[in-house]
Formats: C-alpha cells, sequence, structure tokens
C-alpha cells in the first residue's frame, strides 16, 4: 500500500471517529444527566460521567402517566405504519407498472405534497378533525400522521418497484394469475427489504412528532410520550434528571428496532436509490 494511500485511510478513519464523537456526545450526555442526583447536573465544573450514578430518576419518569403516554405512541405508531405502508405499497405498485397522463398527475401531486411543511397544514387538519368530531382521538392523531408520511413512503416504495422487472407481472400472467395474485404472490414477498425500510422510516417520524400530537390531544389520557415530558417542564424549573431519563426511555424502543433491522433497512433504501 502506498504512503498517500495510507494517509488517505488513517485521514478518513479519524474523520468517521471525529463524526461518531460529535453525533454521540449528546446522546452519552442525555444518558449521563439522567443517572445524576436532582444537584449534580448542576455541578461545577460538569462531569461528563455522574459522580454519584443512580436509577431514582428512572423510578420516578416510569410513573403510571408515562405508561398511558407509552400507550398511546404505540397504538398511534403502529397504526399509522399499517395504514401507511399498505396504501404506499399499492400506490407504489399502480405507479411503477401502470402508464398513463392520470398517474404522472397522481405523482407529480405527491412530490408537491412533500414541500409543505406539518405546520402549513395542520390549520386544515384541524378544522377537519373537529368537523367530523375526531378531536382528542386516537384516528385524529393517525390521519394527520398519514398526510406526512404516505408521500416519502410512496416514494420510497416505488424507487424499490421500479427495480423490480415487468417481466415477472407477464410471467405471473401467462401462469394464470390476476394483479391482485401477482401482486401479493410474487412483487410483495421481493419488496421485504423496502417495506422494512418504510416502516423503520414512518415509525421514527410518527413515533417522535410533537405538534399534532400537541394540537389534537387535549386530555392527559390521549397525549402521546414527546407531548408528556412536558410534564417535567415546570413554571419555576425543569427537572432535568427525569426528563432526561424519560428521554432515554422513549428512544429505546425505536433504537431496538432499527438495530433488529438495520441490514433490511439500509438493503431497501439502498436497493431504492438505484432507480426509480
Amino acid at each position: 500500500m502506498s504512503e498517500p494511500t495510507r494517509l488517505g485511510r488513517i485521514g478518513l478513519m479519524l474523520g468517521q471517529i471525529a463524526l461518531a464523537v460529535v453525533i454521540l456526545l449528546p446522546f452519552f450526555w442525555m444518558v449521563s444527566v439522567s443517572l445524576k442526583p436532582g444537584t449534580e447536573p448542576f455541578a461545577i465544573p460538569a462531569r461528563l460521567w455522574p459522580e454519584h450514578p443512580t436509577l431514582d430518576n428512572y423510578v420516578t419518569a416510569f410513573r403510571p402517566e408515562f405508561r398511558v403516554y407509552f400507550l398511546n405512541s404505540m397504538v398511534v405508531s403502529f397504526s399509522t405504519v399499517l395504514v401507511t405502508v399498505t396504501l404506499a405499497l399499492l400506490a407504489a405498485y399502480t405507479f411503477t407498472r401502470a402508464q398513463s397522463r392520470a398517474i404522472l398527475v397522481c405523482m407529480s401531486l405527491i412530490v408537491a405534497a412533500q414541500m409543505f411543511p406539518a405546520s402549513a397544514i395542520i390549520i386544515p387538519i384541524y378544522k377537519l378533525m373537529k368537523e367530523a368530531d375526531l378531536l382528542n382521538t386516537y384516528p385524529s392523531l393517525v390521519i394527520a400522521y398519514i398526510t406526512i408520511t404516505l408521500p416519502v413512503a410512496i416514494w420510497m416504495l416505488r424507487g424499490f418497484m421500479a427495480r423490480l422487472p415487468i417481466e415477472l407481472d407477464e410471467a405471473a400472467a401467462i401462469d394464470g394469475c390476476g394483479p391482485f395474485r401477482t401482486f401479493f404472490s410474487v412483487i410483495l414477498p421481493l419488496c421485504r427489504p423496502g417495506i422494512v425500510a418504510t416502516a423503520v422510516f414512518v415509525l421514527i417520524v410518527t413515533w417522535q412528532e410533537f405538534l399534532f400530537a400537541l394540537s389534537f390531544t387535549s386530555t392527559r389520557e390521549m397525549r402521546t410520550l414527546p407531548v408528556g415530558m412536558n410534564d417535567f417542564i415546570g413554571q419555576y424549573g425543569i427537572r432535568y434528571g427525569e426528563l432526561m431519563a424519560s428521554s432515554v426511555l422513549i428512544s429505546l424502543p425505536v433504537v431496538a428496532v432499527f438495530f433488529l433491522l438495520q441490514r433490511q433497512f439500509v438493503a431497501g433504501l439502498t436497493a431504492g436509490a438505484v432507480k426509480g
């Protein structure tokens, strides 16, 4: 190996280490503060690791209200994942197999829908939910989350399905399969990496979403985890230890899902990036 190549590899490795430190330091600090007693987060000089670690903040954070918030987030997030991925699969399959002017118009509208931030569409969605008497219910949050995740989910799955040759559909048709049987028996099993990548993306977006959850819920019984964390922010101060402990507890499910499905997630993203 030549000297310039070796120096290049060393420089690349050092850059990766520096980037990892920059990215992971806030998470390390979050865990550190969650293990500190009540007065230690304000100690001078500040310590990266607590001098007397304690789990009291976790015991306090894992109160009955937190369990209600956790259940609400689970119901809303997984319902959104199920509905969004199902609709996105059907739409993506149509966009990759059907060729017409109407399809092109629909694709253009989907691209346009991604350009609007959530804050721009929250008022009309709120009015619709109010007219339908759905405020402070699970359906209102699920519908709101679908509006912000479905366009991206369609494009993610479309990019993956565009790699599947049309000859698969033709071979299935020769064997007597109709469109629905072709989709469920031939196309769907081949889309597993793309489905996993899309599902993880939707889960992360809905699990951490705050604006819609705050606007569409009015009782403590319907709050999700991001909104429930406001309980630790009071008029006269912030309980940093308990706030960081709840943040760690909120992050663990998503981190666990990502590590369990990381191979399929990366495969789905890279496959969808090749064509489409």
